[in-house]
């Protein structure tokens, strides 16, 4: 057997193979008897089929056969002799197996790239300055507020306003005939809230408990449901209650609700502290985009597409996940899976690129990861989830990918902070990045 390598590219090599003609002949006398011993025909019995009705009937299935053994053969044998290492599955081209002929057969692979990571110093990134804001905290103290409210009886002879919720059963029609999913009893609508079709909310402003009103509404052109876009409908709503939200003082009784706090102020405090360590969070995720994305730059490569597409599916899966814990799914965001692969490959690729040059980076500088490295990775993660160290220790020690891709993460981590400390970072407003 011989075999000799042709680089397409980059990341794509072409593996040529010719396997004499002998050893061609050996193998196909061997399958087609292997075969002969298990082939059935009418008339004759299992393993007494003549071969010349064997080689007749079951000619794809020796090629197929053939071609199997001859490859696991001489492929990963060539793959060692050559010094590949593939990223992809081969693509396989054959000529046809004939007795007595030469087998000439190719396989395309996707590999790594050799990257020569180059300019990886002096990297010139902006980072956005933090500034403290009471906004943030205040927006939270009114979260916080608006969680503890209560919902109340709005005085008799009362009328409903926007803000006000509304408890009503409603039928929904179109031309007179209800349509699927319009109806609903004790429903509770806060409204000027925009849940409903543009309209019906405020049309039951003024509104009294005990009160029915008939809503006329016009479902938008691009509204989710075909048979409904576009049409009028008309709803028959009984309001049963009317309730108006009444919020707690913001005082020190609401933040000993809390229970760490004695204060309203220890509370604000504790916000703010919060919103800090979030918004440094933030600012050094967003630099650290900056720093991969000017290094993209300074070293522009190819990159294998099994490597984008492995990172477009579990990204793919990440959105599902994330939206299936929102009781949401890919559809009702207008998307599907070859839409998202489509609007999200080119961030896809461009987190392969960036990977693959931190890596280099790595290798380059010497960078890497030990034992008490991870060791201070998993207290903190044991800390911060209020598990017990042993435990979480033992749960990456027996989760091998788990480990694999914590190590990674780790390695990351390093490369990233020895750029940030190499490069020239301008802080600046966050509205001048």
């Amino acid at each position: 057997m011989t075999s000799t390598v042709e680089s397409l590219s980059s990341v794509k090599k072409k593996i040529s193979f010719e396997i004499p003609a002998e050893r061609v002949s050996a193998e196909i006398e061997k399958v087609f008897g292997q075969i002969q011993k298990r082939a059935a025909i009418k008339g004759f019995r299992k393993g007494k089929v003549p071969r010349s009705l064997v080689e007749q009937n079951y000619r794809s299935m020796m090629e197929s056969d053939v071609l199997k053994n001859l490859f696991d053969e001489t492929y990963f044998k060539a793959l060692a002799d050559h010094k590949i290492f593939p990223v992809s599955h081969p693509h396989i081209e054959s000529d046809e197996v004939k007795r007595g002929e030469a087998l000439k057969y190719s396989a395309t692979v996707e590999v790594f790239p050799e990257i020569d990571v180059k300019d990886y110093k002096g990297l010139e990134v902006k980072r956005e300055r933090f500034v403290s804001d009471v906004a943030p905290v205040e927006a939270r103290l009114n979260e916080m507020r608006e969680g503890m409210a209560e919902l109340k009886p709005l005085e008799e002879g009362k009328c409903a306003e926007t803000g006000n919720f509304v408890v009503i059963d409603f039928v929904g029609s179109i031309d007179g005939i209800p349509f699927e999913g319009g109806t609903a009893e004790s429903y509770q609508l806060e409204l000027g809230s925009g849940r409903f079709i543009p309209g019906f909310e405020d049309q039951l402003v003024g509104a009294k408990a005990g009160e029915q009103r008939t809503v006329e509404v016009t479902f938008p052109e691009e509204y989710g449901n075909k048979d409904l876009a576009g049409k009028v409908a008309s709803f028959a709503v009984t309001v049963k209650e009317v309730k108006v939200k009444e919020l707690p003082e913001l005082d020190d009784e609401f933040a000993m609700q809390f229970g760490e706090f004695e204060t309203l102020e220890q509370l604000k405090a504790k916000l703010a502290e919060l919103h800090e360590d979030q918004e440094t969070a933030r600012i050094k995720a967003d630099v650290q985009d900056r720093i991969v994305k000017a290094l993209i730059g300074k070293n522009e490569i190819e990159v294998p597409s099994t490597l984008v597409e492995r990172q477009l599916q579990m990204m793919l899966s990440n959105m599902k996940n994330r939206l299936a814990q929102q009781r949401l799914s890919l559809e009702m965001m207008g998307m599907d899976d070859e839409s998202f692969k489509t609007h999200y490959r080119d961030s896809a690729e461009s987190q392969v690129k960036g990977s693959l040059l931190l890596e280099a980076v790595a290798k380059k500088e010497g960078i890497t990861v030990d034992d008490p490295d991870v060791e201070a990775k998993l207290r903190a993660m044991a800390e911060e989830a209020g598990q017990d160290f042993d435990r979480v220790k033992d749960f990456y020690e027996q989760n091998h990918n788990a480990k694999e891709n914590l190590v990674a993460h780790l390695n990351e981590e390093k490369v990233l902070g020895y750029l940030l400390e190499n490069a020239v970072v301008t802080e600046v407003a966050k509205d001048e990045l």
